[in-house]
């Protein structure tokens, strides 16, 4: 497998388009004036409402997940040092959020990547550092542990149950009492200050897009033509693959054993339309324990529809994320359901893409 390092090169690129005159704001513009989701690029269905993002337990033996196959995006990053990876499930409303779960220890990285989109966090407790963020920023998360059954579930001992779900109503029930909304601009973010009130359109409009979206970008030609097979590698305990389905034309999501992530709500495989492995240098944080990656530039590749494209990114001003391909132009990705996860080879992690004839796409 090939070990997954590129920021060195990845740099390099961005810095040949900043010589070539490639400002970094180079998403390129949207198809229509109308608003759009701020985490698919699709027709914007839930105006003036924040992101809802939940973290999920995805250990080996968590094999009941609530929720995972209708998320518009899937985050997933290993956070903690000889611990499983994660999962954050973003939605674009609390009202969208079905039940969702296990939910577990909040993470500041999450956090911090969907900050733009004012995100409402929900969690069963946080480290120091996700409880550190959350103060300095004077955010407050929906947490299992502060509101208890009023807004979360178990079907075990409550002090010491593994499967703790909620959902969108559950969430909206306490919203009130912990003095928080779902609504845009009424938890004191600069984000929405500007608005002059709640129905002002062009602030709706402007909460910035997660990732650079068009639903027919102008695309260069992919690395591969035949990215069938994903596997990435984020610890011995932690492996998330995928394989290309032609008929949907979408990536199902494949477990540590190979079969497939399927969704507790309606037992299906959690479906993906893109495909982003982003490599981010990452450094232990003084605990000896958490991981704190570096959200300023990096390598990575994209795929879609079989597809896979190298690309670099940076942070963006029209979007979180801002993308170049290979000869460092600004590249849109196909709106759409994503995952995201944020790898590093400081940890040894590993990405492999596979052809149909079983071929290593990266080598």
């Amino acid at each position: 497998m090939k070990r997954i390092w590129n920021l060195a090169l990845g740099t390099a690129v961005l810095c040949t388009a900043l010589l070539c005159g490639c400002a970094l704001s180079g998403t390129t513009a949207p198809d229509s004036a109308a608003p759009t989701d701020p985490l698919t690029g699709q027709e914007l269905q839930y105006p003036g409402e924040r992101t809802a993002a939940v973290v999920i337990d995805n250990a080996a033996s968590s094999t009941t997940q609530w929720g995972i196959g209708s998320a518009s995006v899937v985050l997933e990053a290993l956070t903690e040092s000889g611990q499983p990876t994660s999962l954050c499930l973003a939605y674009p409303s609390v009202s969208a959020m079905p039940t969702v779960g296990p939910v577990t220890l909040g993470q500041d990285l999450y956090w911090r990547l969907l900050s733009g989109q004012e995100v409402l966090p929900i969690q069963r407790g946080a480290g120091q550092f996700a409880r550190n963020y959350l103060d300095y920023y004077n955010l407050r998360a929906v947490d299992a542990l502060e509101v208890g059954r009023n807004a979360f579930s178990c079907d075990d001992v409550w002090s010491g149950a593994p499967l703790w779900h909620t959902s969108g109503g559950e969430v909206a029930s306490v919203l009130g009492s912990l003095n928080l909304s779902g609504a845009l601009g009424d938890h004191g973010s600069s984000a929405s200050s500007s608005a002059s009130t709640a129905e002002d359109s062009s602030a709706i409009s402007a909460l910035p897009a997660l990732l650079p979206q068009a639903k027919e970008p102008r695309l260069p030609e992919p690395g591969s033509r035949d990215a069938e097979q994903v596997q990435i590698n984020f610890a011995p305990q932690s492996t998330t693959g995928f394989a290309y389905d032609a008929a949907s034309g979408t990536y199902g999501m494949l477990r540590a054993d190979g079969t497939a992530q399927l969704d507790a709500n309606t037992g299906a495989q959690a479906q993906f339309d893109n495909l982003l492995v982003l490599y981010s240098a990452s450094s232990l944080r003084d605990d000896g324990t958490t991981l704190d990656y570096d959200l300023s530039l990096g390598g990575g590749v994209w795929l879609n529809g079989s597809q896979l494209w190298h690309i670099t990114w940076t942070q963006g001003t029209d979007s979180t994320f801002a993308f170049y391909d290979a000869d460092g132009r600004p590249l849109s990705i196909r709106t759409g359901r994503s995952y995201i996860a944020l790898v590093s080879s400081v940890t040894g992690q590993e990405l492999t893409v596979l052809d149909s004839a079983g071929q290593n796409v990266l080598n």
